[in-house]
């Protein structure tokens, strides 16, 4: 690939976004806490869903200690809205093995947080960029469905997330600034433009640059 389409991708993408971005209350917050929360109730749930269990979470238990003490009827309970309720119990999990391997700091390292049970390449990767800040790039299957119709970047995997040809791709593609603009930028371009089903091509920034046009 090409510097000159790096740059462009970029170049489009943030242009877009500065335009589109979407507010959440987890957001540029910079706190690992508050991304971990946020990130676990997101998985395969509509963002809007999320917000209001969110904010119960984080006015019940203001830090991972807490967390780690936290009822589980409770956090079952909030989970009950938008599913998959094994995910309550891996909060909880994480938030423990936190407190007890790390005294309650969540890890800012690569190495010692996709160590932690229940914490995958996805999470770790947000967290560092999210609550760190630091250039670390996200891929979920929206971000993998843009590369592929815009790149023609496909993998072989059954479970293309777990691709490491697909996360050393948008690695490359992350700006040497505003990385967390970026990685805010192309999930929301995932999620509002780049769509599953009936992609609004029309209006797309890469509509002269997308193999797939």
């Amino acid at each position: 690939m090409l510097d000159e389409e790096i740059i462009a991708f970029q170049y489009l993408l943030l242009d877009w976004y500065d335009k589109n971005k979407r507010n959440f209350p987890w957001r540029y917050t910079f706190e690992p806490y508050r991304v971990l929360v946020s990130e676990m109730l997101l998985q395969q749930t509509n963002v809007e869903k999320v917000i209001q269990p969110y904010l119960k979470i984080i006015k019940a238990y203001k830090d991972i200690n807490e967390l780690s003490d936290s009822d589980i009827k409770f956090l079952k309970s909030i989970f009950k809205d938008i599913g998959l309720f094994y995910r309550a119990d891996r909060l909880k999990d994480i938030a423990k093995e936190i407190v007890k391997c790390h005294k309650g700091s969540i890890p800012n390292q690569w190495e010692d947080l996709i160590k932690i049970k229940g914490i995958g390449y996805y999470i770790c990767s947000a967290i560092l960029c999210f609550g760190f800040n630091q250039p670390y790039a996200v891929l979920d299957t929206n971000v993998i469905r843009i590369f592929e119709r815009i790149f023609e970047i496909k993998s072989e995997k059954k479970r293309p997330r777990d691709d490491t040809k697909l996360w050393e791709f948008a690695q490359m593609l992350i700006p040497e600034d505003r990385y967390v603009d970026y990685n805010y930028a192309v999930l929301d371009f995932g999620a509002s433009i780049c769509t599953a089903y009936n992609p609004k091509c029309s209006t797309c920034v890469f509509k002269d640059m997308c193999s797939s046009k």
